[in-house]
């Protein structure tokens, strides 16, 4: 089964108001944003949170969905002409590739939580006795 047609297809049923409020929701906007977000045609009303969830609700109809993250996948592996068909062995090199490239961050994260650095409370001694109090700034200027 060809999945990258049958999503463009159903990427196709979309008018053009759910279109917009998929690329929202897939940017990450939530539902009480898209309203803000949308624009608004000349001598219209601006559309309501429940507009959002019934467009919401018929997209995930048209697409055969559940849950805003297939929406994101399926809108950008659409968009910029991703193969939702990855064979097991490229899956695993792009997951290798992945973690080797996290690794180092994952690493360097827990030395910081487990090892935390120290503070050095005289020089925070030092800077509170020398502040300088309101008299010695006078109409703005400093003495």
């Amino acid at each position: 089964m060809d999945y990258d047609v049958n999503y463009q297809q159903r990427l196709a049923l979309l008018t053009p108001r759910e279109s917009e409020v998929a690329e929202l929701l897939a940017w990450g906007a939530s539902k009480k944003e898209i309203p803000d977000l949308l624009v608004i045609p000349e001598g219209k009303m601006p559309i309501s949170v429940h507009t959002v969830e019934n467009l919401t609700t018929s997209i995930y109809a048209k697409l055969h969905i559940q849950k805003v993250s297939e929406l994101c996948a399926i809108y950008f592996c659409s968009r910029f002409h991703i193969s939702f068909d990855l064979s097991p062995i490229k899956r695993r090199l792009i997951v290798a590739v992945l973690l080797l490239l996290l690794i180092p961050e994952i690493y360097n994260a827990s030395t910081e939580i487990l090892r935390p650095q120290r503070v050095n409370r005289t020089h925070t001694r030092a800077q509170k006795r020398y502040r300088k109090t309101d008299k010695d700034y006078i109409y703005g200027f400093e003495y």
